[in-house]
């Protein structure tokens, strides 16, 4: 037995006697994959998580950009929708002509006879005035702005605004302002005078 013993502390003392097949060669190999492949996983989770919050950020700040821009944009009607541009794409001859027949819409012969002195007095010259807003609403209804300035009378160098409602061409609001901004004159459509004229239609 002791004999036995000191063959196998030989065997295991004298390298020459160890032999490594080729299941110890792969088995090496996968250890060794292993180990890269952990250290390449440990490298990229390190970067990724110095580099996820500035990453963050600028994709934060990107899509605030797109949405200002995009908002800007419908602000200012470069966007419209198709339903909106055929309701409100008319000229400014046709907002005069809209304008001077809704007067006759109106019931109360003050109010007709106000609606087509508007139409007259400041929108008949074409030069004086323009539309700048097809998309305006006024007190939440959808409205056209028409502005301008005066040119001659007693409200010279002065400018007035002019909400119209699309549909029946009624005047919302008009308002006559002076250089300080101040109200020189103001006209509003009575109340349910735009109900009355769209239970008629």
């Amino acid at each position: 037995m002791e004999k036995q013993l000191k063959n196998l502390r030989a065997r295991m003392i004298d390298t020459k006697a160890v032999t490594f097949t080729r299941m110890h060669k792969n088995e090496v190999w996968k250890a060794v994959n292993r180990d890269t492949s952990s250290k390449i996983n440990d490298h990229f989770s390190k970067g990724m998580q110095k580099k996820f919050p500035a990453l963050l950020t600028y994709l934060t700040l990107l899509i605030l950009l797109v949405g200002t821009v995009f908002f800007a944009a419908s602000e200012s009607g470069i966007l419209q929708d198709n339903q909106s541009a055929n309701v409100h794409s008319m000229t400014e001859e046709e907002l005069y002509n809209n304008l001077w027949q809704s007067a006759s819409l109106i019931k109360n012969p003050s109010d007709e006879e106000k609606i087509r002195s508007i139409a007259l007095s400041y929108l008949a010259n074409y030069d004086n005035w323009k539309i700048s807003n097809r998309e305006a609403v006024y007190k939440e209804q959808p409205a056209i702005l028409a502005q301008g300035r005066i040119t001659e009378g007693y409200f010279e160098k002065m400018t007035f605004s002019l909400w119209i409602e699309p549909d029946t061409g009624l005047p919302l609001n008009f308002v006559i302002r002076n250089q300080k901004s101040s109200i020189l004159e103001e006209f509003t459509l009575p109340n349910g005078s735009l109900a009355k004229v769209e239970q008629q239609k």
